[in-house]
Parts: C-alpha cells; structure tokens; sequence
C-alpha cells in the first residue's frame, strides 16, 4: 500500500479571500502568501486534482494534514471540511484533526467529535505557531487524550539552523526530545525530517527515548539533496520510522513545478534503488501500521523495556530529581541538589525563581534565532498584516527618534 503521510487539502478559492484569512490566521497568512515581488512555492488543488494526481504517481492513500490555526472556529471549520472529504472518498483520503491545544475542554471534545466521525490522529499541530509552549497544561491533556486513544500525533518541526524560510519555527530540539521523554508510549510524528532530530539516534540512549518517534519527508527536496538526506538517515534509524510525505500541494520543486504533483518526489525515491522491502515501507507500509490499516511488524529496532521511572498503567512521567516533569500533582524532592534541573526546581518550587535570577542563572527556556524575521515573529504572537504595519511604523519612529538624539 502506497501512502503519502503529509498532504494538505488547499483548495484554489482560498486564495480569493487570503487577505481577509491572513488578518484572522496571521501565521498560515505569511505562509500562504507570496513574498512582494516574488512567486510563492504554495500550490492549490481541488480534491479532485488531488485525486488524478495521486493516481498518475501510483499512491493508493494520502494522510490529510491539518493547518496549525490560531483560533479554534477556524481549527473546527477544517475539521468539517476533513470529515466531508473522507465521508465522500474513504478508500483514498485519511486526515488527522487539526486543534489548538489552548481552547481547552473545546480541543477536546473537537478531538473527540472528529475521532468519532473517522479522523484518525492529530496534527499537523505547532506549538510555537499556535502560542503554547511543549509543558503547557492544555497542550499535556492534548497529548495524552492522544496516548490514550492510541492515536498518531503529527508536530511540526525544522532544523535551527541555516536561512529562513517562511515556516521555520524557532522551538528547539530539545523540545521534542524532551516531550518523547514524558511519553515514550506516544506514536510521535515528526514533520520535515523532524528537523535533524533523527541524527541523534545514533546515541543508544536517544535511541530508547525516541522509540515511537517517527519521521516524515514532508517538503524535504526544498531543504536536502534527496540521495543524500536518505543515505543519512538510513544510517542513523531504522527503515521503519521514515514515513513518505510530500506536503502536497506545496511546490517542493518550484523551478520544475508549475503546479503542484506527486510524481518528481517520487520519480527521485525511485532512482535511489532502495532494497524492495525497504522502499515497501518507507512508501506506505510504515504508515498503513501506524494508522492500523495494517499488521504490525515486531518492535521497531530491538526496543528497550519501559524505563523504571515510567508508571505502569499510564503516561510515564519523567523522574522527579533528574528531569523536568511539570505534571500537576507531582511530588516534589525533600532536598535540592546540584544535578537537578534548573527548570525542574524553578517549576516545582516558584519562590526559588528570585535566587536563580540573583545569580544570573536563567529559569525558562526561551530563544529568539537570529534568523527570524519580524512579520514571522508578529504573526506567531497573532498579529495580523494590519497590525504588522503598526509594528513596523512604532519600530521606525523610535530609532528615527534615536538617530535625532545622536545628531542633537
């Protein structure tokens, strides 16, 4: 079974009324819209080109993918717009339920409505996109609605260095890895090669924690040379956590590509020559078991047993006096001492936050790259194009007023 695992629905009548959609969802507005003076890689399909498109390349399914919208009517109204394409054609489309984790109860019972009406996972979510950080109590009761429904859960993610792009999220590694730490038992899609993470599986240790951590090639000949980005990653996981992904419609080869397609991603995996078994399930069976349309095969690698900090019958939680664990309820270590966590002791006990900061020791885990530019870092924050202008006329009047001040 061939299964493109990444592919959003994007309709050309969207880009009717992009303005209007760009001052309501800022982040998928800069995404959507072309650079002044330059052509945006964004294609647009029907569903039905969609669906000649899928059959020119020879894929039997494709897995549609959610947009990481702001606001939660907008993350409900995709939602309608999934459950009637899989309703009309469900022997080809999938799709997973897009949500913002920060409407709370409402994400949930949205969840709850679209597992019940045939989505079968969640994502694409992106957390600094949609304004919450990976600790975030809504976000946590996200996830684990997820492990326990045993439903697949798709993040974006990208590398952290090199130029941006639009798109590029500023969220760390570490983030994911930590959050596959929390919950080894989640099936963890990362997006985009999950930005590298994948490299560090060559550490037995990283390894274990990211066990049901998997990886789709989602708009990967924008960002590596195809033969290459394969070659290494095949040497650094197993065959079965790499899952096929295009991010259709997007123009993934914008000098070849007039229009969105399936078949110059595909025409390149098919020149590497990769052994039939392999190319079997990195180009659809690794995503048919996830999904259950298939048998699972036996663990991935030689998987470890279940660390000793994990709790037998739910969520493993990270150990208390080594590893930040910020689950309500948590019990708190009698003593501190030197190996804790920075970010564990501010969490579990706020009054020591003043003493760190006396010492200059930073508490939150924050960054700003200096690759990202100001319309993306607005538009995360859910400023719109309107109130980006206001932004760039504030910004333009205070160092005008600086450079007065150096001529007075």
């Amino acid at each position: 079974m061939r299964i493109d695992a990444h592919v959003h629905y994007l309709p050309p009548e969207l880009t009717q009324r992009l303005p209007e959609f760009a001052e309501q969802e800022p982040y998928w507005g800069l995404l959507w819209s072309a650079a002044p003076g330059k052509v945006s890689v964004q294609g647009w399909a029907t569903a039905e080109q969609m669906l000649a498109d899928m059959d020119r390349a020879g894929l039997d399914k494709v897995v549609l993918v959610g947009e990481y919208f702001q606001r939660h009517e907008n993350c409900v109204a995709r939602n309608d717009q999934a459950l009637a394409l899989v309703k009309r054609w469900p022997d080809r489309l999938v799709a997973f339920a897009t949500l913002q984790p920060k409407a709370g109860t409402k994400a949930i019972d949205e969840l709850r409505r679209c597992v019940d009406g045939g989505l079968r996972g969640v994502g694409e979510l992106n957390p600094y996109a949609q304004g919450y950080r990976m600790d975030d109590p809504d976000f946590l009761r996200l996830v684990e609605s997820c492990l326990e429904a045993g439903l697949p859960f798709n993040l974006h993610s990208n590398e952290e260095v090199g130029p941006y792009y639009p798109g590029k999220s500023s969220l760390p590694l570490r983030h994911y890895y930590h959050l596959a730490c929390r919950y080894p038992e989640l099936k963890l899609i990362l997006a985009h090669w999950g930005g590298g993470l994948f490299f560090y599986e060559l550490m037995p240790r990283v390894r274990q924690a990211l066990r049901n951590v998997w990886y789709d090639t989602a708009a990967s000949p924008l960002l590596y040379p195809t033969g290459k980005i394969f070659h290494v990653a095949l040497n650094c996981v197993d065959h079965r956590k790499i899952l096929y992904g295009s991010d259709y419609p997007l123009r993934v080869y914008p000098r070849k590509q007039p229009g969105p397609d399936f078949h110059l991603f595909i025409d390149e995996l098919k020149a590497l020559n990769l052994p039939q078994a392999i190319d079997d399930d990195i180009m659809g069976g690794n995503m048919a078991r996830l999904l259950g349309l298939a048998e699972a095969t036996e663990a991935v690698e030689s998987k470890p047993a279940q660390p000793a900090a994990a709790n037998a019958g739910g969520p493993a939680k990270a150990s208390i006096p080594y590893g930040p664990d910020t689950t309500a309820g948590s019990t708190r270590a009698d003593k501190i001492d030197g190996l804790m966590a920075v970010s564990l002791v501010a969490e579990s006990w706020p009054e020591t936050r003043p003493l760190f900061e006396k010492f200059g020791i930073s508490w939150q885990d924050s960054a700003a790259p200096f690759w990202e530019p100001i319309d993306q870092a607005a538009a995360a924050q859910g400023w719109g194009p309107t109130d980006r202008q206001r932004l760039l006329a504030e910004l333009n009047r205070i160092i005008s007023s600086v450079k007065g001040d150096n001529h007075g």
